[in-house]
């Protein structure tokens, strides 16, 4: 299977009380104009460029969609998603990495596509498993989200 996609699933501890915190994920509303999944809430990456290694092109999405400078290093292995976008298309893959991120939300700005001045989504958000139970996530994200916290408990 080709990986031809490197996504990050950030996570973060929310305190919900002096004592107890709820672990939360970082989601980006995707554009009424995205050409797959319009409006849907997704994580953060994009394609694996020629030569390039997933890890590394998870590194440089990150910085063009939200300007943050990551090291590869910060980046756990978490799975490989298996897609098909229609039935006379070849199988892809996705690899997902995980990464904590203690950034505050007024930190946290989309950037424009440096191809086509096109801002990346029109909106963040930190949110519980709970949550994205209910809301409309990209289906291979919403199965790296699953596998992240049952890998790591909520």
């Amino acid at each position: 299977m080709k990986i031809a996609g490197a996504h990050v699933v950030f996570h973060r501890l929310l305190k919900t009380s002096s004592r107890h915190s709820l672990c939360a994920v970082l989601l980006c509303k995707r554009t009424q104009s995205a050409p797959t999944y319009p409006g849907y809430w997704s994580l953060f990456g994009g394609s694996v460029d020629s030569g390039e290694r997933a890890r590394q092109a998870a590194v440089r999405e990150i910085r063009e969609e939200l300007g943050i400078s990551l090291r590869a290093e910060r980046l756990n292995a978490l799975c490989d998603i298996r897609i098909q976008r229609g039935k006379d298309r070849p199988v892809l893959g996705v690899r997902f990495f995980s990464s904590a991120l203690d950034v505050d939300m007024d930190r946290l700005t989309l950037k424009r596509h440096p191809d086509d001045e096109m801002v990346e989504g029109e909106g963040l958000g930190w949110f519980t498993a709970g949550e994205i139970h209910h809301m409309m996530v990209r289906p291979e994200d919403r199965a790296a989200i699953g596998i992240f916290f049952a890998k790591y408990g909520i």
